[in-house]
Formats: structure tokens, C-alpha cells, sequence
């Protein structure tokens, strides 16, 4: 695989963005993690660095970054701050709908406000009913002259309760299955859109949300692409969604495991460092392993994408196992703390609890390995 692995530019940037997180965020994430939103002053840091603009041209104010660079973000912010990475990651993710779909109004009008951080956007693709058969939501957009009129109930919606817009994705052919899935940017702000929290185990600060939509009249313009080609951009940004979240739960199982050197170097036992015992030792370098082999799978991954190749079966592994790695590794690194690990005061049960939504978002285990059997055996070995 000639040409992969950091340039000496992207090891640079990478200080950069450490220094910015540890600086900027580390000393107030604690508090932030038991928040339900990201506050508008550090939605704004992360703007003046770039972070929300890393997929958007510069004509639209962004500070575009290759995929390899937009990983190499996302693994330091999620490091110290998941509330503050997950923004950054779903600003570009829903930049990329309106980029390949809006018009050149809608550009004009929304992507700049996206770049500087005066707007948040969020993604609605599940419904009560459907999660990981995203062809059967059924959410209704009705066409009437200039306008749709949308009818349905979204959620859970990552960031919903603070997004100024959500890219709703709605049926206009409810008998075509996927070919009639359409994406629309809705403002929240629109008569008959109401909305309301949803309370998760994990993920707090990014304010997952319940989206009603009652008789919504929304403009034409406000219509991502063409009819009935919703489905098809939604999973085709969904293998770069999924990068973003396995990286950053090894991101938080890499932060871990920094913490369990430490202490294990630090507390003595039975007269000599806990380190010093292969029952401690071993565990850390066993989970030290399978993360760097899960923080390279996707790295890899996003090579592959800067590269313009295919990498939907490398996205679904990296979905498959870094969660599960993580989740692992995180309980460990509580293990080795002891009874001090095991307080509301450490940081371990947040990111347990955390690395659980990783598991069910954008894609279960059981979703990954029926991608992964149809890009490996063929479309013939599918379940359905």
C-alpha cells in the first residue's frame, strides 16, 4: 500500500489540534460531558480553528482538509472532549447533503453559517420504527406547487436539540421503497416542527432529540437533489460516518489506557508498582495492541477515500470491531483504577457509556457483518 501513513504536515497538525484540545477543551470537559449541549463559545473555538469547516470549500469559508487530516481531528478532539468532536464530525457529514444536493442559493445562504459556527445541522434518517431499514421510515413529503408538505416523527437525532436545521429524509413515493426516499434541509424554527429530548444513557452533550413534524410546509428549495435519490446519498456518506465514530471510540480507549500507564507506573502494591504485575502489564499491552489495529483500520479507510477508492468493507470492519475494542479496553483501565475508577469522579464510566452508543449508531454489529458478507461473498450470500 505504497504512500500511506502521516506526513510530516499531518504530524504537525496533529500537535496543533492536541495543543488546541488540551489547551482550549481539557479544562472544562469534564463539566461539558454531563451537559446536554455544546456551548456556543466553544462551538465558536472550534470554528476559529476550522473544525466545523473541514469539508466545505473555501468559497463557503471553510478550511477544507484531506480525510486522513479530518481523522486525525476528530481522534484528538474525541480524546478529550466527544461532545466537541461529534459536533465537528456531523458539521462536515451534513455539509456533504447540501454540497452534492442544494442549490447554489442554498449554498450561498447556509454553508458559511455552518463554517463560522452560527448555525448547527443535524441528520434525521431513523424513525421509531426504522432504524437500521432505512427504506422504511414513514415520514410523508407531499408535493403541493412550491412547496412539501412533511408529516412524521423522527429520532433519536445526535445534536437535535441544539440544530438551527435537520436533513430530513422522507418518503415522496411511499410505494417505491428506497427509490422514494428524498432528503430535505428542514429549519426547525417552521410551523408544525416541534421537538423534544431524548434521554440516553450515553452521549449527553450532544443532545439527542425526538423531531414531530406536523403539517410541515416547507419551500421546494429547501429539497436536498432530485426526488428519490435521498437513499442512496445518505448511505453513500454513511461508511465516512461510521469511520468518524469508530475512531473516536479509539480515541477514548486511547486516552484510557494513557491513564492506566500512568497510574499503574505511579500506585505501589505489595512493594512494588502495579505495572511490575504481568496481570496489569499484560492487559495493557493487549488492549494497547487491538487499538492501534483498529485506529489503523481506519486510517487506512480514509486513505482509501482520499485515494478515490472503494472502502465500504474496510468502514464496515472498523464499525464492527472498534467499538467492542474499546468498550473492552475502557472497562479494563477502570479495572486497574480500582475502587478509584469505579467513581463518577473518573472519567470511565462516562466512556463506557459513551462506547455503548457506538455500538447502535449508524449501523449495529449484526448491520456490519450483512454489509461485510455482501461486499465479500457477493450479493448471493445476503440474509434477505
Amino acid at each position: 500500500m505504497p504512500g500511506f501513513g502521516f506526513s510530516e504536515a499531518q504530524e504537525m497538525y496533529r500537535r496543533e489540534v492536541r495543543n488546541f484540545a488540551q489547551k482550549e477543551l481539557a479544562p472544562t470537559a469534564k463539566q461539558r460531558a454531563k451537559s446536554d449541549f455544546v456551548p456556543p463559545e466553544i462551538l465558536k473555538k472550534l470554528a476559529s480553528f476550522g473544525f466545523t469547516g473541514m469539508a466545505l470549500p473555501a468559497e463557503y469559508g471553510g478550511q477544507p482538509l484531506d480525510w486522513v487530516s479530518q481523522g486525525i481531528v476528530i481522534e484528538e478532539l474525541a480524546k478529550v472532549d466527544f461532545g466537541s468532536s461529534t459536533i465537528s464530525g456531523i458539521a462536515g457529514g451534513v455539509a456533504a447533503f447540501v454540497l452534492k444536493g442544494g442549490s447554489d442559493e442554498m449554498k450561498r445562504e447556509w454553508l458559511p453559517k455552518f463554517a463560522r459556527g452560527e448555525k448547527v445541522a443535524s441528520l434525521a434518517v431513523t424513525e421509531p420504527d426504522a432504524g437500521s431499514d432505512a427504506a422504511s421510515i414513514k415520514t410523508r413529503a407531499r408535493r403541493e406547487g412550491d412547496y412539501y408538505i412533511l408529516e412524521g416523527e423522527k429520532g433519536p437525532i445526535t445534536m437535535g436539540m441544539q440544530s438551527d436545521v435537520v436533513m430530513v429524509f422522507a418518503k415522496t413515493d411511499p410505494d417505491a421503497g428506497a427509490r422514494g426516499v428524498t432528503c430535505f434541509m428542514v429549519p426547525v424554527d417552521l410551523p408544525g416542527v416541534k421537538r423534544s429530548k431524548m434521554n440516553h444513557t450515553g452521549w449527553k452533550p450532544t443532545g439527542a432529540a425526538s423531531l414531530v413534524l406536523d403539517r410541515v410546509k416547507l419551500p421546494v428549495k429547501y429539497r436536498m437533489g432530485e426526488e428519490g435519490k435521498g437513499f442512496y446519498m445518505v448511505m453513500n456518506e454513511f461508511d465516512i460516518y461510521r469511520i468518524i465514530l469508530s475512531l473516536s471510540a479509539m480515541a477514548m480507549a486511547q486516552a484510557s489506557i494513557e491513564e492506566a500507564i500512568r497510574y499503574a507506573q505511579q500506585r505501589q502494591a505489595f512493594g512494588q508498582t502495579l505495572s511490575a504485575f504481568e496481570g496489569i502489564a499484560f492487559k495493557i499491552a493487549h488492549h494497547a495492541t487491538l487499538v492501534e489495529a483498529g485506529r489503523m483500520l481506519c486510517y487506512r479507510t480514509l486513505w482509501l477515500k482520499d485515494q478515490k477508492q472503494k472502502h465500504t468493507k474496510e468502514s464496515s470492519m472498523a464499525k464492527l470491531i472498534c467499538p467492542q475494542i474499546a468498550l473492552n479496553a475502557i472497562h479494563d483501565c477502570l479495572l486497574i483504577h480500582g475502587h478509584i475508577g469505579y467513581s463518577t469522579e473518573a472519567p470511565y464510566e462516562q466512556r463506557m457509556r459513551d462506547t455503548i452508543g457506538f455500538e447502535i449508531a449508524d449501523g449495529t454489529a449484526e448491520i456490519m457483518k450483512t454489509v461485510l458478507v455482501r461486499e465479500i461473498l457477493g450479493p448471493d450470500f445476503l440474509p434477505y
